[in-house]
């Protein structure tokens, strides 16, 4: 409004002076602008009270420096005080800079423990399922222990033989099939990172997809981002689970290593079908599934790239997709 003040009375014939030009521009935007963000969403407020009075003291400096300023001939002078006038705003700057970034910690800090909280609920809720499944096979065990205790009483071998490949043998071997391989997942002390192993895994059985998983050290903390991790290994167990479903050979191999200077999550699958080239895959909208859908991969990589500890390794090895995010580990002299 300033510059276009000076423009205003360069243009005019007669002089009405600045100041009274300078008000009335000054209102007249601020009547338009009102009446813009009266038809729209947009908040031109800040959510902290400190960002606004500091956004608005920042004006009145400005306000009053015009106002103060007009008329003053004196160079000398006027590079004086648009020197303390810089300085000024640089401080206010810099404190609301501050100001922001303790505004985005928070909201991080909310985000990480709203994740952290559907992370648990998902953890319980598969353990709840898991003991309400060992609940019914301990009642169907008991049942059948008193079936095969009625042929024995009655030394009726035949009946139990046909009893046992009739009904016996086909829960055999689907308990055989079903068995839980996630034992190593106790070794994993990282609260959120088990909870997503757990309850990823976990819906894999349950879609009947033969799932392994193996770490042979306890994994203790990690080094970086603790939410970006829990984020790309959700990714990457979520593009294992959907490029297995639906296939009786389904299978996902997962591990953890823990090595001297790094840790890796390998995550491996089988592939059903032709895959394009991995550059392919990591454009953001492309998927194998439909329109819509290929968000995985292309976030996948944002994430790792924003993380300089982070290194992503895909590649797929004949019927084989494997995926090793590496993690390295940071000493304590860095």
């Amino acid at each position: 409004m300033d510059h276009v003040s000076n423009l205003v009375m360069q243009v005019v014939r007669y002089s009405i002076g600045y100041l009274p030009v300078f008000i009335c521009i000054q209102l007249v935007s601020l009547v338009i602008i009102n009446i813009v963000l009266s038809r729209t969403d947009f908040t031109p407020t800040f959510e902290q009270d400190n960002l606004n009075r500091i956004t608005a003291i920042s004006l009145l400096i400005i306000y009053f420096y015009i106002i103060l300023s007009e008329g003053w001939n004196n160079n000398f002078k006027m590079i004086f005080s648009n020197l303390v006038i810089l300085l000024v705003m640089i401080c206010l700057l810099l404190v609301s800079y501050g100001e922001y970034l303790k505004n985005v910690k928070t909201r991080y800090e909310v985000q990480k423990q709203r994740i952290q909280i559907q992370n648990d609920t998902r953890y319980m809720n598969e353990i709840e399922a898991h003991y309400n499944e060992l609940r019914r096979f301990r009642h169907d065990y008991q049942n059948m222990l008193i079936s095969i205790d009625e042929y024995l009483k009655t030394d009726d071998l035949e009946g139990l033989q046909e009893y046992y490949q009739k009904n016996l043998a086909p829960v055999s071997n689907r308990v055989l099939k079903e068995k839980y391989n996630l034992e190593d997942l106790s070794r994993v002390k990282v609260k959120s990172i088990k909870s997503i192993l757990f309850s990823k895994l976990s819906y894999a059985q349950s879609q009947e997809i033969e799932v392994h998983f193996d770490l042979k050290e306890p994994l203790i903390d990690i080094t970086v981002n603790e939410l970006d991790l829990d984020i790309a290994l959700g990714i990457m167990l979520d593009n294992a689970i959907e490029a297995s479903v639906g296939h009786a050979d389904g299978e996902i191999m997962s591990a953890i290593f823990i090595e001297k200077n790094s840790t890796v999550f390998l995550i491996q699958n089988n592939v059903f079908e032709q895959l394009p080239p991995l550059w392919k895959l990591k454009e953001a909208g492309y998927s194998t599934k439909g329109k819509n859908r290929g968000i995985g991969l292309n976030s996948l990589s944002k994430i790792v790239n924003r993380n300089e500890n982070m290194i992503l390794e895909t590649r797929v090895l004949g019927a084989v997709f494997l995926q090793r995010l590496t993690v390295k580990r940071v000493s304590q002299n860095d």
